[in-house]
């Protein structure tokens, strides 16, 4: 074969497996696909109503329960004061408990979540038994046990366990939402997260914080929606 038929013969295979590469992406994008008309025509048919809800309504909402607040935490003396102080000053209910679950050989997270609850009692903080780190399982097993402990003490069930990160702010709305939701029988709630760009940060630390805005952007909007200006 001549060097010519040699490159046409190549160009001819590159096109022939293009053609195959885009049909299997067209195949497996099927599915998503589906289901972005499915929810079009159920928005055009309104048979899809995203129920709204006021911001102001649930605000300092009076809970129909005591709630339980579960955050599990290993090397986040960075945050977890902030967080703490924080959820504290936001969620000012008294049925609200704060379990954070730390670890004996981290002692600047415990100190740093000590500092920042600034003596309200409705924190628990909970010392693992083994030295960190373990998996975020085994440390919310430990604050699981360690509410199950205060449920006994105090003779009153946890209407609902809320899972919380160590580094999230929290909207004064949400919990609110969360009970309401609960209360009307809801067995599970996951309410979005909005990423915010840390501008202050390196460069680098800049642009991994955009990259879950764009991740977080292509999820859907929440039913929840605020009557107030965004900070």
């Amino acid at each position: 074969m001549t060097e010519p038929g040699l490159w046409q013969g190549l160009a001819l295979l590159q096109h022939e497996l293009l053609l195959f590469a885009g049909l299997f992406f067209l195949i497996g994008a099927l599915d998503d696909l589906a289901v972005d008309a499915a929810y079009l025509w159920l928005r055009m048919t309104v048979r899809a109503v995203t129920p709204r809800r006021s911001h102001g309504a649930l605000l300092r909402r009076p809970l129909s329960g005591p709630v339980a607040v579960l955050i599990p935490a290993w090397q986040e003396s960075a945050v977890i004061g902030q967080t703490i102080r924080h959820l504290l000053e936001t969620w000012p209910q008294p049925e609200l408990r704060l379990f954070v679950g730390c670890y004996r050989n981290d002692p600047a997270t415990l100190g740093a979540a000590i500092a920042g609850a600034r003596g309200d009692v409705r924190l628990r903080l909970v010392i693992h038994g083994h030295d960190g780190p373990t998996t975020k399982a085994d440390c919310l097993n430990r604050l699981h046990a360690a509410m199950a402990l205060d449920e006994a003490r105090s003779g009153r069930s946890f209407a609902m366990v809320v899972l919380h990160d160590a580094e999230d702010m929290v909207d004064p709305g949400a919990l609110g939402l969360l009970d309401e939701s609960v209360a009307a029988g809801a067995d599970l709630v996951q309410l979005p997260v909005e990423p915010l760009v840390p501008r202050h940060r390196p460069w680098l630390a800049r642009h991994i914080g955009a990259h879950y805005c764009e991740e977080f952007a292509e999820a859907p909007r929440s039913a929840y929606q605020p009557d107030r200006p965004s900070q």
